[in-house]
């Protein structure tokens, strides 16, 4: 029984892995005690799935701006937002030229990456609203990101695009509300900003965005809130 027991800890050693790299260093051995003393069957595999969710939209340590990504989205979107605004004729909404819905796609990617980082920067105890934030940030710019490829291949194109881009906006003001009420200041203020701009129909409203988008990658200089007791 007990070699049996130590197999299915094995075994479980490659499901810890979908574990933060942080958690695990203080953890791991706790859960391999307990999956030493439990079969590691269909219900603990699914508490082991759960278990790591939770750990990564709760961070131990809340993660920091990712300033390279903040940079990176805003310098896309400016490029978008001014290459439209300044053609003679304005491009049908959503507004994209050819040449920059690829430009996009990489903006909207890097973008979805710190509002992510900014949703999670609570810590161990959320506050009101953030998991509900965090969990619409990720299925709207996963929506935004896949439209801007399928555009970018030749796929359709329009309303659906412009749609997924609201979506992601409005999500990117959940998050920014809830940091805001957090007091993270200046990081709601911006990401609020950021948010709003890109629900503006007008491609001059990204160069902002993209401008916001700059200045997280400047705030990243603000030290991470200190991590809350669970």
């Amino acid at each position: 029984m007990r070699l049996r027991n130590r197999a299915n800890a094995k075994r479980g050693v490659g499901w810890l892995r979908l574990y933060p790299r942080d958690w695990r260093d203080r953890y791991e051995p706790e859960m391999l005690a307990v999956l030493e003393a439990r079969p590691l069957d269909r219900r603990m595999r699914m508490d082991l799935i759960r278990g790591a969710l939770d750990a990564h939209m709760h961070p131990r340590m809340p993660p920091p701006i990712p300033w390279v990504a903040s940079l990176v989205g805003g310098a896309a979107w400016i490029v978008c937002g001014l290459a439209s605004a300044l053609q003679p004729t304005a491009p049908d909404w959503p507004g994209y030229l050819l040449e920059t819905v690829p430009v996009g796609a990489v903006g909207a990617f890097a973008a979805a990456g710190v509002v992510v980082a900014v949703a999670r920067r609570s810590g161990l105890e959320p506050p009101r609203g953030a998991d509900g934030a965090l969990v619409v940030a990720v299925v709207a710019y996963g929506l935004w990101v896949a439209a801007l490829l399928v555009a970018t291949m030749g796929g359709p194109y329009g309303a659906i695009t412009g749609a997924c881009q609201s979506l992601a906006a409005v999500a990117t003001v959940a998050v920014g509300l809830v940091r805001w009420n957090e007091g993270d200041h200046p990081i709601g203020e911006v990401a609020l900003i950021a948010g709003a701009a890109m629900l503006v129909p007008t491609p001059i409203a990204w160069a902002i965005a993209g401008g916001a988008c700059v200045a997280l990658a400047l705030s990243a200089v603000v030290p991470s809130l200190p991590p809350r007791r669970a």
